[in-house]
């Protein structure tokens, strides 16, 4: 009997707990949950907040300031990571068992790969394969929505000094039917001149993240055409997840659904 109970342990229950995860990043977190691992995580930063589950976790700080102390407590198994961690904390916590993985991607494409390398390392590959197949669909439909004549698109973050997207948000930008005028901007969140700004002319703004008043200035197309949006939840749009694809749809709407 005590066997038979055993037994019955290995292939159910403690299979589901054999991993063990940290979240130190938002969009990792939300990709998680939709995998259907919210058993397996122990652990998330202070800014993972999606879904009301991923609130009641408990906290190890913040990915620039993480509590190493609380997450080895933790005893993870795997830490998600949003960037590279300095290397002194990789090499401390992978001597302690922990994998780190980085789930930083740089377009819509990657996201999809970032998704199946997760599916596939926690044995949830039909259900990262549903996500990622839902995400290709739904683009594929604004495909067929978008038009030959794109509307030149600013993503703005912060005004002083003026700060726009990552590369990330210019592919989801060009997803969503428009044409990214900072597509020159590589790094997570760049520099971008006024000057820039005014000879590009964009047709339309959004303004996502931690303005303070709008700091657009007048001659530009987007403020004579008033298509300066900041309505926008900037939570689909700065964490590459599975809800990208909301902020694709969003944005597609906005673009040629409004005058």
């Amino acid at each position: 009997m005590l066997f038979a109970a055993l037994l019955l342990c290995s292939s159910t229950v403690c299979r589901a707990a054999q991993h063990r995860i940290v979240s130190l990043a938002p969009n990792a977190t939300e990709i998680l949950f939709a995998l259907g691992l919210k058993d397996s995580i122990v652990a998330v930063d202070r800014y993972s907040d999606y879904p009301e589950e991923a609130r009641k976790l408990d906290k190890v700080g913040t990915f620039v300031y993480p509590d190493i102390e609380k997450i080895i407590l933790m005893r993870p198994d795997y830490l998600l990571v949003g960037a590279s961690i300095d290397h002194g904390m990789a090499g401390y916590l992978k001597a302690r068992g922990v994998e780190i993985i980085k789930v930083s991607p740089g377009s819509v494409d990657e996201l999809c790969k970032d998704i199946l390398m997760l599916g596939n390392i926690f044995k949830k590959v039909d259900q990262a394969a549903g996500i990622v197949n839902d995400i290709k669909d739904r683009v594929s439909k604004i495909a067929r929505r978008t038009e030959k004549s794109k509307p030149k698109v600013f993503v703005q973050l912060f005004n002083d000094p003026l700060i726009t997207g990552s590369a990330f948000i210019g592919d989801v930008v060009e997803r969503a039917g428009g044409e990214n005028i900072a597509w020159d901007v590589k790094s997570d969140a760049g520099l971008f001149s006024y000057e820039a700004l005014i000879d590009r002319d964009p047709d339309i703004i959004i303004e996502v993240g931690f303005l303070g008043s709008s700091g657009v200035l007048e001659s530009i197309n987007a403020m004579k055409k008033v298509r300066v949006y900041n309505d926008l939840n900037p939570d689909i749009l700065l964490r590459p997840g599975p809800r990208t694809i909301d902020a694709i749809e969003e944005l597609n709407r906005i673009f040629y659904d409004k005058d």
